[in-house]
């Protein structure tokens, strides 16, 4: 006897081949009825033998596309006897709805199936630039709108061939409804023009000649996935050395993509986890331990300029066609995504020309639109696992599972420095892409693009607006605007808390537990820059119980980019200003007329009790972040060079109650140990003294208070020496740490963490 259902499947089941799937797996179950799109996922409907059905919808979760996603299977009719089973199963032409709940596909990199293709001399898509399938290609920089259907793309103005059109409506073709299906007749092309957009040369030409430059040295900018590019090559001083003139960018790494992991492994030690990562779809960049030398003596060292003063390079496979070609017969290119330093990626053709004509000599240019830019995502190996430096390409915008969320729409704004925001909806989180730091004008308006873009896609409204407590953020600025628009509640939030609550949230914690909340700066409740704190709480509340002993920050900003300041201010609290300001001309002689001034404003600076501000002092005692070009190159410099196993004498008092890291030992530790000690082992006693001064901490509150949780969260714990050996004392305290993996532990973790709280405070405000 037949029987019919029908039901609806939700998540990324659109742009991941999902629809062809269920069509050969009713096939191979002898099930007739239809699949569509609509805005709320795939929708089917379902005749056969009640024993098919029963293994169809036990499969479907089982053996469903690798980069789909199911969030649930919900039954909308109950099986019955079937009346008029249509002869065969079938993709019905898709619906749009009311309501918009279906999920985005992120982009994925090309699979090894076109890329064989793609090498195939006698394949008509041999050395096409935009091969793809179902299993690869561009989706979400591409969709315009839901449900995923190519009409609703950038792919709308090509007009499928016979040959792409039969394949597209081939069931039996992996091409099977292929929305960017494309190939040299009908589908996008390339171009190569010199820095004034005089046009060169096209199609496979301009690819083959755009190898060559790259060969003789010259900087090209690369459209891609997500946006442009710039290459040339890493193994030449003069090219690199070049490239940061032009780019003005003097010290900040640049990324590596390699021709293959053996040459990745020529160059670093590659853990099995840096292969996973390299070699899966997201294909994020991936930091790895730099080799003193190239394992084999017949490849080429790259240039230190590549990642000055660092001992890891950031590594990544070709992830498009246009990048396996380029990097064919080479083993490396410089990576680095078109921008000038902090800004947003370039993404159209016309801004590309008139923004990086003075930075490229070349551009290969092609005419497939880029709805939403995004950048390359950043990983970094941790054990056996992994964390997120960034969360761009790959991974955005993947949703995560949200179980205390419901029908009304949460929008978190996120911070300022490394800007992001985030979505609840029902069941799911669902975190933009890294935007940079707001303090820019283009990233705002890149924020507001990307926000516009997510809240058209999923027609989201928001009922609920969270946002930092800093008065001057722009991103509080915007969510205030949001909730204007939307007549929506509000809750300020925390920073510090919203990091805690994002890595309770990402580790599934509820319980009780202690935060350790290190970073550079953050809002407090008391109007002070907090960034080194010890939180004991949960998603819904915290309380302040320790934090580092708090110093002056002379010239605020300032302080940032000259570390050496903030390190005199250290001084003077230690050894007095008299001393103070003998110290820092004898240290910083470049500065010496500065000091003093830097001393008599002091006592008006700001107050910060700041863990990345210290990092950056012992830095620049060091010799080693006097003055820096990027945010975070001190602390990342004081990394690089630590060693040993010496520990730091941090002192840890009680005072009122709260813990207080007493860093004052450590200056003069420092300092007298300057005379006879290698900077790298006082470097390396810096980390492991913090670390146990943690662990110390997390020990008594796990006496005290029975905490078996320790999260660590915020831009510090981006530093992997002091993550592991924090992790290992606190082991042997019999406290757990929570790391981040999906989301950064930088602030683009705060937006997801801003909804998690503001989730817990209006159901709380609700009972």
């Amino acid at each position: 006897m037949l029987f019919q259902t029908r039901i609806l499947v939700s998540g990324i089941v659109q742009g991941v081949g999902f629809r062809p799937f269920c069509v050969r797996l009713a096939n191979s179950e002898s099930i007739s009825g239809y699949a569509l799109n609509t805005s709320h996922g795939v929708e089917m409907e379902l005749h056969g033998e009640e024993e098919n059905l029963d293994s169809f919808l036990f499969r479907i979760v089982r053996e469903n596309p690798p980069a789909s996603f199911i969030s649930s299977v919900a039954i909308l009719d109950e099986k019955r006897k079937s009346s008029s089973p249509p002869a065969r199963f079938e993709i019905m032409e898709s619906r749009k709805e009311t309501l918009q709940t279906a999920l985005i596909p992120a982009d994925l990199a090309v699979c090894a199936q076109c890329l064989a293709e793609m090498k195939d001399p006698e394949n008509r898509r041999y050395r096409y630039p935009f091969i793809n399938c179902t299993d690869c290609g561009p989706r979400y920089t591409i969709i315009r709108e839901l449900p995923y259907d190519r009409p609703k793309t950038t792919m709308a103005s090509f007009v499928m061939c016979p040959k792409c059109s039969s394949e597209y409506a081939d069931l039996e073709h992996r091409r099977f409804h292929a929305e960017p299906n494309a190939c040299p007749l009908c589908g996008p092309e390339v171009w190569l023009t010199d820095s004034n957009g005089t046009e060169l040369t096209r199609g496979d030409e301009a690819v083959r000649l755009c190898s060559s430059l790259l060969d003789q040295g010259k900087i090209v900018a690369i459209k891609g996935i997500g946006g442009f590019h710039i290459a040339c090559t890493p193994f030449s001083d003069e090219t690199v050395a070049l490239l940061r003139d032009r780019k003005r960018r003097a010290h900040k790494p640049f990324a590596l993509m390699v021709s293959s992991l053996e040459i990745a492994e020529e160059l670093t030690y590659l853990p099995a986890v840096a292969k996973r990562l390299m070699e899966s779809p997201a294909s994020p960049v991936v930091l790895c331990c730099v080799r003193p030398k190239p394992r084999s003596s017949d490849v080429a060292a790259v240039s230190p300029l590549v990642a000055p003063g660092q001992r890891t390079l950031g590594l990544m496979l070709p992830y498009t066609p246009v990048h396996h070609l380029l990097l064919e017969g080479k083993r490396a290119l410089i990576m680095t995504s078109a921008n000038f330093s902090d800004a947003p990626i370039v993404s159209d053709n016309a801004a590309a020309l008139a923004s990086l004509s003075s930075i490229a000599d070349f551009f290969l240019f092609s005419n497939r639109d880029i709805e939403m830019p995004i950048d390359d995502s950043v990983a970094m190996p941790f054990g056996r696992s992994f964390f997120l430096l960034r969360r761009a390409r790959g991974y955005t915008p993947l949703p995560m599972n949200f179980r205390r969320g419901d029908s009304c729409v949460i929008f978190g704004a996120g911070a300022e420095m490394k800007g992001s925001f985030c979505f609840s909806r029902e069941d799911v989180l669902l975190p933009g892409q890294y935007l940079g730091d707001m303090k820019q004008r283009d990233t705002v308006k890149y924020y507001n693009r990307a926000l516009e873009h997510f809240v058209k896609l999923y027609e989201l409204k928001p009922g609920k607006v969270a946002f930092d407590m800093h008065p001057q953020y722009l991103s509080t600025q915007i969510a205030k605007k949001v909730a204007e628009n939307y007549s929506a509640e509000t809750v300020p939030v925390q920073h510090h808390h919203a990091h805690f609550a994002a890595c309770l949230f990402e580790n599934n914690v509820e319980e009780t537990s202690a935060g350790i909340l290190f970073d550079g700066t953050g809002y407090g409740e008391d109007g002070t820059i907090w960034g080194g704190e010890i939180f004991i709480g949960n998603r819904s509340r915290y309380e302040r119980i320790g934090h580092f002993y708090p110093s002056r920050l002379p010239g605020g900003d300032a302080a940032v980019m000259e570390p050496w300041r903030y390190a005199l201010g250290l001084l003077h609290d230690v050894y007095g200003k008299e001393e103070a300001s003998v110290m820092g001309e004898r240290l910083w002689s470049a500065h010496s007329q500065k000091v003093r001034l830097v001393l008599d404003i002091l006592p008006s600076s700001p107050e910060t009790t700041s863990c990345g501000r210290f990092f950056d002092a012992a830095a620049a005692l060091l010799g080693c972040g006097e003055v820096v070009t990027f945010d975070g190159q001190a602390a990342m410099s004081l990394e690089a060079m630590a060693r040993g196993t010496l520990i730091a004498p941090f002192l840890v008092t009680r005072q009122d109650g709260r813990f207080i890291i007493d860093w004052r030992p450590v200056i003069r530790w420092i300092l007298d140990s300057m005379e006879t000690m290698p900077a790298p082992d006082i470097a390396g006693g810096i980390h492991g003294g913090l670390a146990r001064a943690v662990a110390d901490i997390c020990g008594t509150l796990r006496k005290e208070r029975g905490i078996r949780y320790a999260a660590l969260s915020g831009g510090v714990w981006q530093n992997r020496r002091l993550a592991a050996i924090t992790s290992i004392f606190l082991r042997r305290r019999g406290v757990e740490p929570l790391l981040h993996k999906l989301l950064p532990p930088n602030d683009e973790c705060v937006s997801a963490g801003q909804i998690v709280v503001a989730a817990e405070f209006f159901h709380q405000e609700e009972r």
